[in-house]
């Protein structure tokens, strides 16, 4: 083998070594470039999840913030129905308070009008007991008055100073209208009484007449 078949060899086997060594050089640049990619990928996944964790815990504060809401909603929510429920029973106890005072009042309204009536009974009681007193005094005046005169004129005819007697009349017939005008006289005495006694009727169907007071009913609890 001659010098110069070595050094095309040699030279050969160097070309291809450097041809070698440069394609490995390009595929070390091209992992390189992946890699760098790679951790440029890897960094902003990181920096995603580094976000992604903070917004976790900031929703993760918000729903304490907003169960604490809801907790402290829900005790003042209790604490309104509880006193709604006592408002409510003082409502009721009022309600039946208000309930007994006007059955009170009704018996009390009741009461008045009874007495009321017996008021008017009493007062119609006594105008009559007057009325008859004042009648008896009349007639017991009348009864004096008519003695006096029969003793001061025991001889004069009292019938002949009515009314309607004439003195032409004979004395048969100025006895008999004296007798018959003595029946109207006690008739028109007694007609006022029976006139008030006709008033007082009326009056006393009037009240019966007046309606009674309605009872109040107890409203259900």
């Amino acid at each position: 083998m001659n010098y110069s078949a070595f050094m095309d060899s040699t030279l050969c086997s160097a070309v291809r070594r450097l041809h070698e060594t440069e394609t490995l050089m390009h595929i070390v640049q091209d992992y390189q470039e992946r890699a760098r990619r790679h951790q440029r990928g890897h960094e902003e996944a990181e920096a995603r999840c580094l976000a992604s964790e903070a917004e976790r815990q900031a929703l993760q504060a918000r729903v304490g913030a907003a169960e604490d809401e809801v907790r402290a909603l829900t005790a003042e929510l209790e604490e309104e129905k509880g006193a709604h429920t006592l408002a409510r029973s003082e409502v009721r106890a009022v309600e039946a308070r208000l309930a007994e005072a006007e059955l009170a009042l009704a018996a009390r309204e009741q009461e008045v009008g009874n007495a009321r009536l017996k008021t008017l009974e009493l007062e119609r009681e006594m105008k009559n007991l007057d009325r008859k007193a004042a009648y008896h005094e009349a007639r017991e005046q009348e009864a004096r008055e008519q003695s006096q005169d029969a003793q001061l004129l025991p001889d004069f005819e009292l019938n002949l100073l009515k009314p309607g007697a004439g003195v032409e009349r004979s004395e048969a017939e100025a006895e008999a209208p004296g007798a018959d005008q003595e029946g109207p006289a006690e008739a028109a005495e007694a007609a006022p009484e029976v006139t008030e006694m006709a008033s007082e009727a009326a009056e006393e169907e009037a009240l019966i007449a007046e309606p009674a007071i309605p009872e109040v009913a107890e409203p259900e609890p």
